[in-house]
């Protein structure tokens, strides 16, 4: 596994389709941010890939901007999302509209990366 950090995201590359995300407690995700994110993980990623974003902390996210930025990426073809029993800060109707690719929420990172692996397999 290869681990990519910054000042406002964990990454870790869990194969070579799967990427996980984990968003640092208090940041708030912005265009400038999700762009510079999504160019990290793209250099990493050799082909088409999912990724899984971790909401176990507390942050948020500009939704029009983080969406039209996963969107341009053509390499990334379904996201996982986990919520360890918590609300989500959007509806799922809601994600999975401004998301163009298959979007699912889970409960358990190992239910999301199976979820991933059946998608893109």
């Amino acid at each position: 596994m290869k681990y990519i950090n910054t000042d406002f995201i964990n990454v870790c590359i869990l194969d070579n389709k799967t990427v996980l995300v984990e968003v640092l407690d208090g940041v708030e995700i912005d265009d400038k941010k999700s762009k510079y994110a999504n160019e990290l993980i793209q250099n990493e990623m050799p082909g088409n890939y999912g990724m899984i974003i971790d909401r176990k902390s507390d942050y948020s996210i500009v939704p029009v901007e983080v969406y039209r930025n996963l969107n341009e990426n053509k390499k990334l073809k379904a996201i996982a999302i986990v919520l360890h029993n918590k609300t989500n800060f959007l509806p799922i109707t809601t994600e999975q509209d401004l998301y163009n690719g298959k979007l699912e929420m889970f409960e358990y990172i190992k239910d999301a990366h199976e979820w991933l692996a059946s998608v893109l397999s």
